[in-house]
Order: C-alpha cells, then sequence, then structure tokens
C-alpha cells in the first residue's frame, strides 16, 4: 500500500502536467514569467539613415589638363618651356573634362594658341599668316567626334586619327549623372613654328605671365550655351609654352659662268637657295678670291663678282671685306619671318663677273659662304 505522503506527491506531479497543456484561465499556472518596468524614457536616437543632395553644375569642367612630348613613348610634360621644331618632335594638348549633363550635352572643345608677339595684351586673332596661330578643335555636335585642325596647315602636321578620346572618371562628380572624358590631340609643328624663347625666367604657374612665349586658351562649350570659361569655380583655362629657335640653310645651287677677257659675264642660270629660319632672320653670302684651277698664280679679286637676288635688287659687287645681305642687312635689321610654308625659296640669285683684260685662260673656282642668322 502507497503511503499518504506517496500518493500527494504523485497527485502534485499530475497537476503540474496537466497545468502545461491546460488553459491558464481554468488553472493558474504555479510558475510565472514577469516583465520589469524599465522605469521613465526620456530620450531616444536613430541615425541611420541620411538627407542625399546632388548638386550639379550647368558649366562644364576643365579638371586637368598638359602640354606634354612625346618622348619615345612617354608623354612628359613641356608647360612653360621650349619645344624642338625638327618637323619630327610630336607633341600633344590633353584635356580632362566633366559634364553633369552627360557627354552628349558637351559640343566643342577649342584650343587656340598664339605668339604674344612681347604683350600678354595680345590675343588669338584668327589672321592668317607669320606662323604665329594655332586652332585645334574637337567636335561632337552631331555625336560623331570630329577633330579638326582649322590652321596652320603649312607649319603644323595633324592626323586626326591619332587624336583620343578616353572616358575616365570623375572623383568629385556625381556617379548618376557625371561623365568625364580625357582628350588628346597630338600634331607636329615644323621649322618656321615660331621662335618663342620666352622673357628669360619661365614662371611655372599658370596662367601669362611670360612675355615672347606662345599662349593658350582651352574652353569648353555644351550645347545650352554655358561654357567652361564661365564656370563659377574654376573660370579659365590658360597657358603658356615657348619654341627653340631653327636656323637652317638646306641647299642652295652651284653658279657657273663663262666668258671672255674684257668682257661681264653672267651665270649660265639664276640658282635657288632654300633657308628655315622660325623667326626673324638674315641671310648673306661672301666669296673667296678665284684661284686658277691650275696655275696657283693666277687669280681674281672676289671684287670682280657681282650678285643679285632677295632683297638685293639690284647687281653689287662684293666689297672684298665683307659680305652681302640677300635678306636683311648687317647689324640690327633683319628680313621679317616667314608667312607660311615649311622654308623660304630664294630662286632668283644671280651672279656675274667682270672679267679683266688679258686674264689667264682656264678654270677658276672660289668657295661661296652663305650665312642665315634667326634673330634671337
Amino acid at each position: 500500500m502507497l503511503s499518504k505522503r506517496r500518493i500527494l506527491s504523485i497527485m502534485i506531479i499530475i497537476v503540474l502536467i496537466i497545468s502545461m497543456f491546460t488553459n491558464p484561465s481554468i488553472f493558474i499556472p504555479i510558475i510565472q514569467i514577469g516583465k520589469a518596468d524599465p522605469g521613465n524614457i526620456n530620450e531616444s536616437w536613430f541615425n541611420e539613415t541620411t538627407l542625399n543632395v546632388t548638386v550639379l553644375q550647368l558649366e562644364p569642367r576643365i579638371n586637368w589638363y598638359d602640354f606634354q612630348y612625346n618622348q619615345s613613348g612617354t608623354w612628359v610634360t613641356r608647360l612653360n618651356a621650349q619645344i624642338d621644331v625638327n618637323n619630327s618632335a610630336e607633341y600633344r594638348f590633353i584635356v580632362n573634362i566633366s559634364s553633369d549633363q552627360g557627354w552628349d550635352d558637351i559640343e566643342y572643345m577649342n584650343i587656340t594658341a598664339w605668339f604674344d608677339n612681347g604683350s600678354e595684351a595680345t590675343t588669338y586673332n584668327q589672321t592668317e599668316g607669320g606662323n604665329i596661330n594655332l586652332f585645334l578643335q574637337y567636335e561632337n555636335t552631331t555625336g560623331n567626334a570630329n577633330w579638326t585642325l582649322h590652321w596652320p596647315d603649312n607649319e603644323v602636321s595633324f592626323n586626326s586619327g591619332n587624336c583620343i578620346d578616353t572616358i575616365e572618371t570623375d572623383p568629385d562628380g556625381s556617379p548618376g549623372n557625371t561623365e568625364c572624358h580625357n582628350l588628346s590631340i597630338p600634331f607636329i609643328p615644323s621649322f618656321q613654328f615660331r621662335y618663342a624663347p620666352g622673357d628669360g625666367a619661365w614662371d611655372t604657374t599658370a596662367g601669362f605671365n611670360d612675355t615672347r612665349s606662345w599662349n593658350f586658351n582651352i574652353t569648353v562649350e555644351d550645347q545650352s550655351g554655358y561654357a567652361s570659361y564661365n564656370n563659377p569655380i574654376l573660370g579659365e583655362t590658360i597657358d603658356e609654352f615657348g619654341v627653340y629657335s631653327y636656323t637652317e640653310i638646306v641647299s642652295a645651287g652651284w653658279p657657273t659662268i663663262t666668258g671672255n677677257p674684257g668682257s661681264t659675264a653672267i651665270a649660265d642660270s639664276n640658282i635657288t637657295i632654300e633657308t628655315r629660319s622660325n623667326n626673324n632672320y638674315s641671310l648673306s653670302a661672301d666669296l673667296d678670291q678665284l684661284n686658277h684651277t691650275s696655275n696657283p698664280t693666277a687669280n681674281m679679286p672676289n671684287t670682280t663678282v657681282s650678285l643679285r637676288g632677295g632683297n638685293l635688287t639690284s647687281v653689287t659687287p662684293f666689297p672684298g671685306t665683307g659680305p652681302l645681305y640677300l635678306w636683311g642687312t648687317n647689324g640690327p635689321s633683319y628680313q621679317v619671318a616667314e608667312n607660311n610654308g615649311t622654308s623660304l625659296i630664294t630662286n632668283n640669285v644671280e651672279y656675274r663677273i667682270a672679267i679683266p683684260l688679258a686674264q689667264l685662260p682656264g678654270d677658276y673656282n672660289a668657295t661661296i659662304y652663305y650665312r642665315l642668322i634667326t634673330q634671337t
């Protein structure tokens, strides 16, 4: 027989088991879990949202630019420095541009450059001649980019197929709106691209601050009429570079004269002298005495020889102690640099000789010295 105490224990266990599966409204649970009262709550923070604002400029932006030289495949800057004009050295303008209105909104990038002729007050004037103006353009009005060298077409070698448009990312732009491109326009200056030594101390800061240099201005315009130079933050994009002098006598003809003693004989034909200079210049000719090719005691002085050509419009004898000037004069006077072309052709050079009476017959020759000086 079970004791009363053991029976009571069994009944309590049965009640507990039943209470786990029974509506608490019928039985009051023996064990309850209560929620503690936290007291007053008077402040709460939630900082997992943000205010998003996008600022889009109407004007296109020129983020950066450079003027560079192709040094064995590596482009190096030549801003505020001189460049070579040997008809083979390649240079380029490279410009990084952003548009918050999309790239299709961009219509033109214009690069105008000009020799300042010693004054920063000068501007690109669209006047052809003198090898002192340069105009490169990127056009995007039809959706197909056009690269154009408007001029000079005779002092710069340009191939639009070498121009490059590269898509970039503007770290300061809006990813959903801003489009950014690098535009690269290479060209090769020819021999007479105007000499620009600078003012003696190149200022490497941007802007027009060195006279006797090439100034340039880069502008970008969109289809709504907004332009980079009206950008309230960046404004104009202007800078400078220089050009080394170039002087070369390319070729000169060989005059041949046949005559009789006591006569003035003229060369069989006029000769041509081809020269190159990228600034104002002078061209002179000088002559040794004429020596007999087999008799060393026979000669004719150079004063018997006369010259005409270039700016020397009248027949003039060699003075015996100095040259004759075909272009420019002795001293500070120089011929103005050529307007166009990669060289100067002087094709009216005429030689004459007054052969003395009783001059020994035979062949004579004398060395001719041509001297071309570029004004520096």
